[in-house]
């Protein structure tokens, strides 16, 4: 009996000590908002992992830290009242020995590297001081792209290589690019999370997602400048595939809800449902522009406005094209480097197996899906889509200056057609239920009147003319090189004189 007893005793000393929690505070931090506490901070996660596990919290105030590694088996508590405030010294935080491009650089406020059963969690707020790492702007030329310094903290928080990991509640402001970057990971879980950035911070990601597998994102309330949650696989990454999106709100001046435009290996199971998404130039964003394949993609049950001083917003931008070479990281050098995981020398992009469902949005602009001639987006289906128009967006004047390359860039015919839903080079199109409101009074919303615009790729302003809701004639659909079927009973054009249909090129079964 009594070494039963001495038994137990072990076991519930062992069972205690792996529960047990350790609060910065102990180990030398101050949440005073001028002691810089990146030592203590770490010490106290570190104890945590020698002793098998445990939870590291992070009390009330505000922490000034530079990189903290979270390690295996470590719950990072930063609870209610709390603050992880990024220095705004470089040299306070590890340079890591990765990178990509401007946006990936090697400076992270918090990394996990190789590190298994890890929680980041609490109703407090990790923040990378993204406007230290900005070049000054002026507040009243708003709207303005925002400049990062040559040097940031971006991605904030870098997921690299880790298994099992859930982050929670907790609130996320931008270190001056990226905020959460999950890179190679497996058997994330991401809920109740909030992001909420200046929607004009540069290149301020939200949740950027490289060569994951087994990812659910659920329930997070996102508020960024560049795209809030987007799918890529990037020339060092694995494929990416099983991913979910569902339950969240979301307001971003780009896509907030993207897949590509880095597509080097393939990208395939994914569902985004049940998305709010407002303020937003592009709602849904897919770019196979690289050397994979992104397919098997499901969107359903999305509510969306482009209500964003933005010019030629898309609710829904569809894109299959491959870059010369020498156009960049997206293909150029690395795609056709030969003797290596790199090597894609051979491979084009695929792009198939899309269903869309359950789509509203409120738009000026219009749903673009295009794959450059010679090419074909194979097997996609959109059913019940409803468009309103406070106004019509003429998008002839000013298309040849937003030089983003995310604009189908080799479909000109595309980029300028009038029509609500424009579509060139698809495979066994389904359009089943598309419903169209068009503006049915000449004075246009106040609140869609932005005096002043942007457009991606350029630094102009552009100030529209809101004289008149409908400045042109618009289709209802325009087609080019398109084989399916059309059933849409209900749509017309925006002009009695206008057809609803401008479809040439194209072996189409249109049922009225």
């Amino acid at each position: 009996m009594r070494n039963l007893f001495i038994i137990l005793v072990i076991v519930l000393t062992a069972c205690a000590k792996k529960n047990d929690t350790y609060n910065v505070l102990n180990f030398g931090a101050k949440g005073d908002s001028l002691t810089l506490s990146t030592q203590a901070i770490q010490s106290a996660i570190d104890e945590a992992y020698s002793a098998g596990g445990g939870t590291v919290i992070v009390p009330v105030g505000i922490y000034i830290s530079g990189t903290i590694k979270l390690k295996s088996n470590v719950v990072f508590e930063v609870q209610a009242g709390a603050k992880i405030f990024g220095s705004a010294d470089t040299n306070d935080y590890i340079k890591m020995k990765w990178g990509h491009n401007g946006d990936r650089q090697p400076y992270h406020l918090i990394i996990a590297d190789s590190a298994t059963n890890i929680t980041i969690c609490g109703a407090g707020t990790i923040d990378g001081n993204g406007p230290a790492f900005w070049e000054s702007f002026n507040a009243d030329s708003i709207p303005l792209w925002i400049k990062a310094k040559a040097t940031k903290i971006s991605p904030m928080m870098e997921i690299k290589e880790c298994t099992d990991v859930r982050i929670k509640d907790i609130t996320l402001r931008t270190g001056g690019g990226w905020t959460l970057h999950l890179y190679n990971s497996e058997r994330v879980q991401v809920s109740a999370l909030k992001i909420l950035n200046n929607v004009y911070a540069p290149n301020g990601d939200g949740i950027d997602i490289s060569g994951c597998s087994d990812v659910t994102i659920s329930d997070c309330i996102i508020k960024t400048c560049d795209d809030a949650i987007c799918l890529k696989t990037m020339v060092d990454t694995k494929e990416c595939k099983r991913i979910v999106v569902n339950n969240c709100v979301i307001e971003c001046l780009c896509a907030a809800l993207k897949i590509g435009n880095e597509s080097f290996r393939d990208i395939k199971q994914v569902s985004f449902t049940n998305c709010i998404i407002y303020g937003s130039s592009r709602a849904i964003g897919i770019y196979a522009e690289s050397a994979g394949t992104v397919e098997d993609i499901n969107i359903s049950n999305i509510v969306c406005d482009t209500k964003v001083p933005l010019i030629y917003n898309r609710p829904i931008h569809i894109s299959l094209y491959l870059p010369e070479p020498g156009a960049g990281s997206r293909n150029g050098d690395w795609m056709f480097k030969d003797g290596n995981q790199w090597d894609y020398k051979g491979r084009v992009p695929i792009l198939r197996n899309i269903n869309i469902s359950n789509f509203i949005c409120k738009t000026e602009g219009r749903i673009l899906i295009a794959a450059e001639n010679g090419r074909q987006i194979e097997n996609l289906t959109m059913r019940d889509i409803r468009i309103t128009y406070p106004f019509i967006e003429n998008p002839i004047p000013n298309i040849d200056k937003a030089k983003s390359s995310q604009f189908s860039p080799k479909n000109p015919d595309a980029k300028k057609a009038c029509a609500a839903l424009v579509i060139q080079n698809v495979k066994n199109l389904v359009v089943d239920g598309l419903t169209i409101d068009w503006p049915t009074d000449s004075t246009i919303p106040s609140d869609w009147c932005f005096p002043k615009r942007i457009a991606n790729g350029t630094l102009a302003a552009f100030y529209p003319n809101y004289s008149n809701s409908k400045p042109i004639a618009f289709n209802a659909i325009w087609a080019r090189g398109v084989s399916g079927y059309i059933r849409v009973p209900l749509v017309t054009s925006s002009d009695k004189k206008a057809a609803a249909f401008d479809i040439f090129e194209s072996v189409v079964k249109i049922v009225e």
